[in-house]
């Protein structure tokens, strides 16, 4: 090789070190088995080694190539939010502070963590910050004090710095690493001597919490956001105020930096979604507003100035800091929650963000976004119901992104351009019997009425709810839609007329999360979050019996078996329940879930429940409440709603990972039988743990899958996801697991 492509081997080799280490260093052979096969195409790694292999998983994606290269390693062991992350002066250390109440100092360059957590043993770290010439690191959090660590021996440096009395939400390092500043619900920002841990000087202003400081290059101001709708610049000398507040950012600030030159001040707003930039000389704001489109909870300037970038929910976004405008490129996509920090390394290489999905990623911030992965169409949030059409050739979804999109069922291709005019989750969507209407429910207290061949709304919202509504369903003739809503009503509407129909609305006791007619369409139900189940003769406002006390909690869907006899339910106590519907009588439950039930389905013939959780998994029961039959994991995040097509075939979900899973039914009855001899198959039924790993039943560790893949890896019997990516796995010529693995190695010839 030249020097250059050694230079880049090196790089591409401490990348994938970095990027795969919790495989790397729990097992050799996954060296092969799981770390090479997920290396980027591109990666030299890959294209130097890949063909010296055989009998390992090959890798296919779509919308997706390790998001373009970019990705350099997801870094774990958080247990909870990811608040903070700061860079030593370096760059060979990353600082990261979460709900958890550690701190954690990574190794840049293998991903492992350098030291033991540090314990902050008073609650949250909400924020941390590396000095500029040490290895001390600061942290603050809910327990109003100041914690001083030496990163190099995991010990504290200072006593904690007492004086707060809220919360400290930021926490800062001077440049010249001599004094700590620190800000906190109390409205006050405090300085210290980071050599004695003194209090030095208090600034008073604000008159709401403040968010975040920050010291400016040269170490004379220090700059403050607050929830008061201003950013303060303040003098560390005399700890006076710099000139009048700035405060043209409409709502609470959450997040501010200064570039690296000192002329320039950025400030970035909660609800007006606007990140705004200030000349330092004049106090002046300058003309490149930036509409970030979402809450700006955190921004940081390129060391040389020339780029800004902010978080926008679960992606990072590149603005060019003076005119506003975005950058070209993708943006940097791949935590499944929300970002909650991001900062540059000192030398501009890499990006670091941390997310609420508990986990902190390292990013390649210069690589070249020409040539990238446009993504598969999906949603950009959280998939909060399912319906399929009757003739089970198309799916209807429902997102926190406020869109309704509608998907062949076949090639999982967008059949549409999406149904955008919610101002909210849209929370339910049904699809009429006829397959003509669509309809959806949200947040914005409305239902919608969607045209499904033309994709046009049909007349006006159906308003009457006065609270978000969460549930929608079409009686079986299609003559009436039922809805739900926290406003405790259950209200029926003429689908002809688009008018409230001449009976109801029906009082429910507590917030009304499901609606159900039953198959005969003689019967409406719902469920609300008290626990209650209400029953009442459809077209009328008689009751058909008195409600039931199905649930001492919520009760978050219920549903009719085929043959209308009996109701089941599901909720925050984990369990189904079946109940008869003619008794009122709790027939039996269903226990497996350890988290919240979101949804459940009985299948076109009746054999079968499905129930989808906060577990993150499915679950198939016998109807009869004789067994559990499957469990089915896949989804990185909690699934919310579950649906079987009408011909018996497929399970279709989604998920608040942003996607949709199709089952195939017959191969989720037959998937016991083909673990022992379909490598697939096994992966198909194993477990994804904590730490990344596909495990067996007793343990075994199968595959290691990268953080940014979990939830997008098409194993049977999962037929088809619908996601702005997917990853498929094939085996070719066998597989070297187990103790033949080093079977997978063929040496040069």
């Amino acid at each position: 090789m030249n020097l250059p492509a050694v230079s880049q081997f090196i790089r591409d080799a401490n990348s994938f070190v970095a990027s795969s280490h919790t495989a790397i260093s729990r097992s050799a052979s996954h060296i092969y088995i799981s770390a090479l096969p997920f290396v980027a195409k591109e990666s030299l790694v890959h294209q130097e080694f890949a063909s010296l292999c055989t009998g390992i998983f090959s890798v296919t994606t779509f919308g997706i190539d390790r998001h373009g290269g970019r990705l350099v390693s997801t870094l774990t062991g958080h247990d909870d939010r990811v608040n903070s992350v700061a860079y030593s002066p370096d760059g060979s250390l990353l600082a990261s502070g979460s709900n958890d109440s550690t701190v954690r100092i990574w190794d840049t360059r293998t991903g492992e963590e350098a030291i033991a957590p540090l314990q902050s043993n008073d609650g949250m770290v909400l924020s941390v910050a590396f000095g500029s010439k040490s290895r001390l690191v600061i942290s603050g959090g809910e327990g109003e004090v100041v914690h001083v660590w030496d990163a190099s021996t995991g010990r504290t440096a200072l006593r904690p710095l007492r004086g707060h009395s809220g919360w400290i939400r930021s926490v800062a390092f001077s440049p010249d690493g001599m004094l700590i500043s620190s800000a906190s619900d109390d409205t006050t920002v405090r300085l210290w001597s980071a050599k004695t841990g003194i209090q030095i000087l208090i600034m008073a202003g604000h008159s709401d919490r403040i968010n975040e400081i920050a010291f400016s290059p040269d170490g004379q101001l220090i700059a403050s956001a607050s929830d008061d709708n201003s950013v303060r610049l303040w003098n560390i000398h005399t700890g006076e105020a710099v000139g009048n507040p700035l405060s043209d950012l409409e709502n609470a600030v959450r997040s501010l930096a200064f570039c690296p030159s000192g002329k320039w001040l950025a400030a970035g707003s909660q609800s007006s979604f606007k990140v705004r930039i200030w000349d330092l000389e004049t106090l002046i704001m300058a003309n490149g507003v930036i509409n970030n489109q979402e809450t700006v909870s955190s921004l940081s300037f390129s060391p040389d100035g020339s780029r800004l970038v902010t978080t926008r929910r679960r992606n990072i976004q590149s603005w060019h800091p003076q005119t506003g405008r975005e950058l070209p490129g993708p943006s940097l996509a791949g935590h499944s929650d929300f970002i909650c920090s991001i900062t540059f390394s000192p030398d501009g290489l890499f990006l670091a963000s941390g997310s609420d999905d508990h986990t902190v990623r390292i990013w390649d911030a210069v690589s070249s976004a020409e040539g990238a992965v446009e993504p598969l169409s999906a949603h950009s949030d959280a998939v909060t119901s399912i319906a399929v059409s009757s003739a089970s050739d198309f799916i209807v979804s429902g997102s926190s992104d406020c869109s309704v999109r509608v998907w062949n069922a076949l090639t999982g291709e967008e059949k549409f351009q999406s149904l955008l005019g919610h101002g909210g989750t849209v929370y339910a969507v049904a699809i009429s019997p006829d397959n003509r209407l669509i309809a959806s429910a949200s947040a914005d207290h409305c239902l919608r009425l969607w045209d499904v061949q033309t994709c046009d709304k049909i007349g006006e919202p159906l308003l009457g709810h006065d609270g978000e509504v969460y549930t929608a369903s079409f009686s079986p003739d299609g003559r009436w839609l039922a809805s739900g809503s926290d406003d405790k009503t259950t209200r029926v509407w003429d689908v002809a007329t688009r008018q409230a129909a001449p009976f109801g609305p029906f009082k429910c006791k507590g917030e009304c999360f499901s609606v159900a007619f039953s198959p005969d369409g003689r019967l409406l139900a719902a469920g609300d979050h008290l626990g209650w189940v209400y029953l009442w003769h459809s077209g009328t406002n008689e009751q058909a019996r008195a409600p039931l006390q199905a649930s001492s909690d919520s009760i978050y869907s219920i549903t009719f078996s085929p043959d209308g006899n009996h109701i089941a339910s599901g909720g925050d106590e984990f369990v189904v329940r079946v109940w008869d519907v003619v008794a009122g009588m709790q027939m039996f439950e269903l226990k497996g879930h350890d988290q919240r039930v979101r949804s459940i389905a009985y299948s076109p013939d009746g054999s079968y429940l499905v129930s989808a959780s906060e577990d993150k998994s499915l679950r198939l029961w016998d109807s009869k409440g004789e067994s559990i039959i499957a469990t089915l994991s896949g989804h990185s995040n909690w699934v919310l709603s579950v649906a079987f097509t009408p011909d018996g075939g497929s399970i279709i979900t989604g998920a608040v990972d942003n996607t949709i899973h199709v089952w195939d039914v017959e191969a989720v009855l037959s998937l016991r039988s083909q673990v022992e001899n379909d490598p697939l198959a096994r992966l198909g039924s194993a477990i994804l743990n904590k730490d990344g790993w596909l495990v067996g039943e007793s343990g075994e560790l199968l595959l290691w899958l990268p953080g940014d893949y979990h939830g997008h890896i098409q194993l049977p019997p999962c037929s088809m996801i619908i996601a702005s990516h997917r990853v498929v796995l094939a085996v070719n010529d066998g597989l070297h697991w187990g103790e033949d693995w080093t079977a997978c190695w063929r040496h040069r010839g």
